[in-house]
């Protein structure tokens, strides 16, 4: 099916439109990576699921030479999620942390345990 539309000096144009359902019938067809070493693409039926991507790699932490642990780190050494151990810092509570610069934060790992020492309970009506 063709469709005019009105070019701006006033001349109709033709466009041709995609056929919409010449598809129908026939088997459709996706492409998908075969793998991330090379680029070639296989076709892959339409009624079967698409393959995930590969996870990414997660990236090795440079630990500072003093020993301390990056938020993350703690959060995770600690069991909480890294923006609860933010929240956590800016309000007051949580363990002991050090400002090495303006805007990182390090954790001592003997803070950490003495925190979650600290934080043990035989009862919940102990305070």
């Amino acid at each position: 099916m063709k469709r005019k539309s009105h070019h701006k000096n006033g001349r109709d144009q033709v466009r041709a439109q995609p056929d919409l359902f010449a598809s129908i019938g026939a088997t459709q067809m996706q492409a998908a990576t075969v793998g991330p070493d090379n680029g070639t693409r296989l076709p892959i039926p339409a009624n079967q699921p698409k393959p995930r991507p590969a996870a990414k790699p997660v990236p090795l932490i440079a630990r500072p030479p003093n020993g301390l642990l990056r938020v993350r780190e703690a959060a995770a050494r600690l069991g909480l999620s890294k923006s609860t151990l933010d929240k956590m810092r800016c309000e007051g509570r949580g363990p002991r942390y050090v400002k090495i610069t303006s805007k990182l934060v390090g954790y001592d790992p003997a803070d950490l345990d003495a925190y979650a020492e600290g934080r043990k309970r035989q009862s919940t009506s102990e305070h």
